[in-house]
């Protein structure tokens, strides 16, 4: 088994299951196909995952059985490509593959640009706010010292406020260094993840997991139960979880998959129909491919919006932050400079 750090990104498997689909298109064993990638690989990393999978396969070993032991693919890839061997649809099931890692991907990125840049903006806004107490308004307070004025209101309190930190500057790093390491936790831990989980946009993400999971696995051959147990091994969401063991119970007890998948609340209530009718023609794996590609935009549509209202929001406290320090010291410099003139 060949050894790495950890298992292959999304985009990496998608490349892997689109060349392997045009190396089973055209009619090439999938053992001379690896040999072919290896020869081409780009880097000796690429090349020693490759030797890891043409080996076993050299010996008779089944693809999916070879890409197990390289440990570097994820169990529901090498157990659809199972599928695939034995359906006779590898082509079909590495095409698909590769469009869900894609769309994964796609997910993944907007939601992490959805965390990470607002992050960004209020790490710079909380730098300026510190630049600003911190430095400018010592010097406002030397400039009215030496002008033998005092202030009120406003300004005073905001004077005091640079006093202090100024004065305990270093303990309110370590707390504020505490603090970002206390969201990164939360972010990383069960705790965190049932906090976060089951908000909107996070049982978005899983529902659309498992539509795509499900239109992949009904597509190639599996049954509806297995479908659910491939769905629950995928989809990382708790309160999703539950769902869809509540479906899988009711399909155990007679319930239609279509009227189980109703009850449990998986999706959007104006999918019900569809699904319904879906079940009906015999189109259930298309219909959830659509629903899960609805749920793919509806997730980008989101991000989108969340993050048209943030930017602007943030600039504007900045902004009003700001021009509220100015204003509270400038006012009364300009004052005083026009009585005197």
């Amino acid at each position: 088994m060949y050894h790495k750090e950890k298992r292959l990104g999304n985009l990496e498997l998608a490349a892997f299951c689109d060349q392997i689909a045009s190396i089973v298109a055209s009619g090439i064993p999938t053992y001379e196909g690896i040999s072919i990638l290896m020869e081409d690989a780009a880097d000796e990393d690429t090349k020693l995952i490759l030797n890891s999978i043409y080996q076993p396969l050299s010996t008779g070993c089944p693809f999916h059985e070879a890409l197990a032991q390289s440990g570097v693919f994820p169990p529901y890839a090498v157990h659809m490509i199972e599928v695939g061997e034995m359906s006779g649809k590898l082509e079909e099931v590495l095409t698909a593959l590769k469009d869900y890692y894609k769309r994964e991907e796609n997910i993944r990125s907007g939601v992490r640009s959805a965390v990470t840049y607002p992050l960004i903006i209020i790490g710079v806004m909380i730098a300026v706010i510190f630049v600003m107490i911190l430095k400018v308004i010592p010097v406002f307070q030397q400039i009215y010292s030496e002008l033998g004025m005092g202030l009120s209101g406003f300004a005073l309190i905001m004077m005091k406020l640079s006093s202090h930190l100024n004065q305990y500057l270093a303990v309110i790093i370590v707390l504020l260094a505490l603090l970002f390491a206390t969201i990164f936790f939360l972010f990383r831990s069960d705790t965190g993840r049932h906090l976060f989980q089951k908000k909107r946009l996070s049982m978005m993400i899983a529902a659309e997991h498992f539509a795509n999971c499900m239109a992949l696995t009904l597509s190639s051959g599996l049954d509806t139960d297995q479908g659910l147990d491939l769905a629950l091994k995928l989809v990382d969401n708790p309160y999703m979880e539950k769902r869809i063991r509540h479906c899988k119970k009711d399909c155990e007890f007679g319930k239609s998959f279509s009227a189980a998948l109703h009850d449990a609340d998986i999706f959007d209530k104006i999918y019900a129909s569809r699904i319904t009718i879906a079940a009906k023609t015999g189109t259930m794996d298309q219909m959830l491919h659509t629903v899960c590609n609805e749920y793919e935009d509806a997730i980008d549509a989101q991000i989108s919006h969340f993050l048209s209202i943030l930017e602007p929001a943030l600039n504007i406290i900045l902004s009003v932050i700001i021009g509220l320090i100015l204003i509270a010291f400038l006012f009364p410099l300009v004052g005083i400079m026009t009585s005197i003139g």
